[in-house]
């Protein structure tokens, strides 16, 4: 059900050249397919479950579609593209379950670099595929962790590329923060969960009123 869901926004993605990337990945290659439904978004922090991935991916296009709305000079194209294509390379970057490790691939080159690649590749591919809207859309995937300390080689350029990254903060901080909860009580008599080095803080359930 989440992937057909995630399909009906690639539908929406009207520019021919960005449409067929989205085709190509999420249509037509049955490997990617098959290992992106079952693929983890991590290998802890966040989503670091079978399908956590397709969760994790499908989360940041519903924000972006909420931002789509709210600002018209967003380029939806674009963006539903790049949300939808942000974390490709952590099919790569990721072993399958059981181990869900990083593989060679992922400790030397990383997501963000690899689904840029993969990317390039296939925008080769399509004829006549305009080297502009080709560097926007790498730009985004590029820049997706919105800080250089974060991991990405570049920092948003794009208004496009702004938004990506906080929707892709934005899931990922809000899922880490259920699964701290999730994860139970470090002491007994206290609400308190203990230190979140993803927060750098200590944190809590919100009181029940």
């Amino acid at each position: 059900g989440m992937y057909e869901e995630l399909l009906s926004y690639g539908r929406q993605i009207s520019n021919p050249y960005l449409r067929g990337v989205i085709e190509y990945y999420f249509e037509k290659d049955e490997k990617f397919i098959r290992t992106f439904k079952g693929h983890s978004a991590a290998k802890s922090v966040h989503h670091g479950f079978a399908g956590g991935l397709l969760e994790h991916t499908l989360s940041v296009v519903k924000f972006c579609e909420y931002m789509v709305g709210q600002y018209d000079i967003l380029n939806k194209d674009l963006l539903y593209t790049a949300a939808m294509c942000h974390d490709i390379g952590k099919t790569i970057e990721l072993s399958p379950f059981p181990e869900n490790d990083y593989t060679d691939e992922g400790q030397l080159i990383g997501h963000i670099v690899t689904g840029t690649i993969m990317l390039d590749e296939k925008m080769k591919q399509i004829e006549g595929f305009p080297v502009k809207l080709g560097n926007e859309l790498k730009h985004c995937i590029l820049a997706h962790h919105g800080e250089l300390e974060f991991g990405s080689p570049k920092k948003p350029a794009l208004i496009e590329a702004v938004a990506l990254a906080f929707a892709d903060n934005t899931d990922a901080k809000l899922e880490g923060f259920i699964e701290l909860l999730d994860g139970g009580n470090n002491n007994g008599n206290s609400e308190w969960l203990g230190y979140s080095r993803m927060f750098e803080s200590n944190v809590r359930p919100t009181s029940k009123q």
